[in-house]
């Protein structure tokens, strides 16, 4: 498979057998994906599904993707496509399922639907393809005192822009407390900039839905609360309110730990305090009921040598 891989939200285009369900109501811009399902019973005790993925801009199988039926009560049952595109479950049992689809490096496709009854159950996937993108991840240095710093990022995905250009090392600077950064030449830096694609979407399962006209107060709350100061909050709002506050709503959620793990920064001598807050968010047509997101662990205090990171990524689809 040559075209980089996404998925978007789908559009069920056509159910045959009333007892296969689609359950959720789903983004109204989302429409670069479809789904056929064809659904008969079998007289058995469970269901089987077979399936076929392809790529709605050439047609083309989707190969090694992971197609895993997810029941409500979190069991799992899992296929990966072949070369030809191809899956197969077996012993699904009825109930409410989310199907989801993901390959590393791209975007996840989720959708629910109901089995009422055991039957044998045939599905079409047709998906636009695209790959994740973390955007403008920045980080600011602020020692004590002037001296020289190394930071390493330990990504578990391929980076596309860096500025200054990484090192296979990691950047070297000298940092002032300040915040202002020298590199070997004598080139002034305010931040290290970075930008990448990861190998696997985070999806949130919980966050805050922020009407897109309140987008602007929300992040300043929120990030003054996360620890970043005027300045650095100020580029943040600057960079993301274009994207956000046209949309009627916004999922946004800020990621911790996973986000940690994907991104290891690897800063010598080591800060005594470290701020990093990655955006996760999503534009939506209406309100959802979703979870809202505690963001208590996130919050810190700037004490001593401070490393400083924001960032963001657009998900393309969300659990609802």
């Amino acid at each position: 498979m040559k075209t980089p891989f996404a998925l978007f939200l789908i559009l069920i285009s056509g159910i045959y057998g009333c007892k296969l369900k689609k359950q959720a109501k789903q983004p109204d811009e989302l429409k670069y994906a479809t789904i056929n399902i064809q659904s008969k019973p079998n007289g058995g005790n469970t269901s089987t599904v077979t399936g076929h993925i392809k790529n709605l801009t050439d047609g083309e199988p989707i190969e090694f993707a992971r197609v895993t039926f997810i029941n409500d009560d979190g069991t799992t049952s899992s296929s990966e496509s072949d070369l030809d595109g191809n899956f197969q479950l077996k012993n699904l049992i009825t109930g409410n399922y989310r199907i989801r689809v993901s390959k590393p490096g791209f975007t996840t496709f989720d959708q629910s639907i109901k089995i009422e009854q055991p039957s044998a159950i045939k599905l079409e996937i047709t998906i636009e393809l695209k790959q994740i993108q973390v955007e403008k991840p920045v980080i600011y240095l602020y020692p004590t005192k002037k001296e020289n710093i190394t930071v390493q990022l330990n990504y578990q995905g391929a980076l596309d822009h860096t500025y200054p250009a990484y090192p296979k090392d990691g950047w070297s600077v000298a940092a002032e407390p300040n915040g202002t950064l020298w590199d070997e030449k004598g080139l002034e830096y305010y931040a290290l900039f970075w930008e990448g694609k990861p190998y696997k979407q985070l999806i949130p399962k919980d966050g805050f839905i922020v009407p897109g006209k309140e987008t602007a107060a929300f992040l300043e709350e929120k990030l003054a609360y996360l620890g970043l100061n005027r300045r650095e909050a100020n580029e943040f709002v600057m960079y993301w309110l274009p994207r956000l506050e046209n949309n009627p709503f916004n999922l946004i959620h800020f990621a911790s730990n996973a986000y940690e793990e994907q991104a290891e920064l690897i800063i010598t001598p080591k800060p005594e305090t470290t701020i990093r807050v990655m955006m996760l968010t999503q534009a939506l047509q209406s309100k959802i009921d979703f979870p809202v997101q505690d963001l208590s662990a996130l919050k810190k205090s700037r004490k001593g040598f401070t490393a400083v990171e924001w960032g963001g990524s657009v998900i393309q689809v969300i659990n609802f």
